[in-house]
């Protein structure tokens, strides 16, 4: 039999190791994080594959081309086949137009008189129909003495009267054809008469203050250009299709060709 003392002294220490066991904390309970958050909370939503585009052949082009500098390129020059003082006489300063600034001017000085501006007349008529935009045909009668002056104020008269148009050629005819010399007045008055010109207003304007007006710009022109002879072209106050290099018409209008195209090359 157990000694009583013993008994109680076993019971203590059982007291003992029971209240230690409940100061013991208890063992935390791990909760497993939602399948999207395991791996160190990293989204797991699943990811599209890169789509690798590759280039087609126009966009490698365009690629390889953007890498190159293309440089303006400026219009080729006019080609000069003609030269200056063997086809043509360049002024040593431009002179003045009758047409704006922006309008390159082709005059052709002439006179009634003259039989190989008579001969001209039909041909460059037919050429001024064909000038390019831009480029203005005009006349410009020579003023060398009195013969000169009373055929040039002839033609200013008609002008003024809107009947240049349709008697410039016939007075050509009537001088180098019927060997008239429309030197006077009333010679000049009878022959625009039979072509329907009233007397009375030819008169009136024959002697206007407005053909005296043509009449001294004429003049100061032919003087500034040096005009030497007729028939000739001057392209827009600057060139005059005159030199031993033109031997006829169509050389004298290829020269006129040339020098316009420069001079559209030079706006």
């Amino acid at each position: 039999m157990m000694n009583p003392t013993r008994t109680l002294l076993l019971t203590l220490l059982m007291l003992l190791f029971a209240a230690c066991g409940g100061t013991t904390e208890p063992e935390q309970s791990i909760t497993e994080p939602p399948a999207a958050q395991q791996a160190g909370d990293q989204d797991t939503t699943p990811i599209k594959p890169v789509e690798i585009v590759k280039e087609s052949a126009g966009a490698s082009n365009a690629n390889q081309s953007s890498d190159k500098i293309i440089l303006a390129q400026a219009d080729a020059p006019a080609p000069q086949k003609y030269q200056a003082d063997t086809h043509y006489v360049k002024l040593t300063t431009a002179q003045g137009t009758s047409s704006p600034p922006d309008v390159i001017e082709v005059a052709e000085v002439f006179w009634y008189g003259c039989p190989h501006c008579f001969n001209f007349d039909p041909i460059v008529n037919n050429w001024a129909k064909n000038l390019p935009d831009g480029v203005k045909f005009i006349r410009l009668p020579v003023m060398w003495n009195s013969t000169n002056a009373i055929h040039a104020r002839l033609f200013y008269t008609l002008e003024a009267l809107g009947k240049l148009d349709d008697l410039h050629h016939a007075i050509f005819t009537e001088m180098h054809v019927n060997n008239k010399t429309l030197t006077n007045e009333a010679e000049i008055i009878n022959f625009v008469g039979q072509h329907g010109v009233s007397a009375d207003d030819f008169k009136k304007t024959f002697n206007s203050f407005a053909v005296e007006s043509k009449l001294k710009r004429a003049k100061n022109l032919s003087q500034r250009y040096r005009i030497q002879s007729v028939p000739l072209l001057v392209i827009n106050g600057k060139y005059l299709t005159t030199g031993e290099g033109i031997k006829n018409f169509d050389d004298m209008l290829a020269v006129a060709d040339e020098l316009i195209a420069r001079e559209q090359q030079d706006r």
